[in-house]
């Protein structure tokens, strides 16, 4: 999934979990990709969805939060709840077989993919990260999957501003 579609489930979370900090539930929801930041490095293939998107990474960045942030338990439960559910959406919708189908849960201790249903078919000829463009092109015929959270996200905003007013 792309960064709009993990924005708008973890903001909708956000909005629906009380007594977590919404902007720390967002953040937390766009954390595992900040390896995105490496995509032109030519080992990017093997480690996108590897060193990021495991249960040590999410757990590691809320404890490193919670020694710097007030609202300690808000932002902590915020962090930790995004970063499962981006962890969750990508194990369910991966359309990129070259990097494993899921997430590499337990790394580093196990670097098997965990992938409990894939939702989407992966490409019959697929496309690796060293091919950026292509590899673009490829994950935006999944796009339709992110249309319907990112209209309940904005759906629900709209509707909070207007019980605010």
């Amino acid at each position: 999934m792309l960064p709009p579609g993990h924005t708008a489930i973890a903001y909708i979370a956000g909005k629906l979990t009380p007594k977590v900090s919404l902007p720390a539930t967002v953040i937390g929801g766009l954390l595992p990709d900040v390896d995105i930041c490496l995509i032109l490095w030519p080992q990017f293939n093997q480690i996108h969805r590897l060193v990021t998107h495991n249960l040590l990474f999410i757990a590691t960045l809320a404890l490193l939060a919670s020694l710097v942030v007030r609202q300690r338990r808000a932002v902590v439960c915020g962090l930790l709840w995004g970063g499962l559910l981006h962890l969750l959406v990508d194990a369910c919708f991966d359309t990129n077989p070259s990097n494993g189908i899921g997430i590499a849960l337990l790394w580093p201790f196990s670097t098997q993919y965990f992938s409990p249903i894939n939702l989407l078919v992966p490409p019959q000829n697929p496309v690796t990260w060293h091919q950026p463009l292509a590899m673009f092109r490829q994950t935006m015929t999944g796009l339709w999957w992110e249309i319907p959270p990112c209209l309940v996200a904005i759906g629900l905003r709209q509707r909070l501003n207007r019980t605010k007013h």
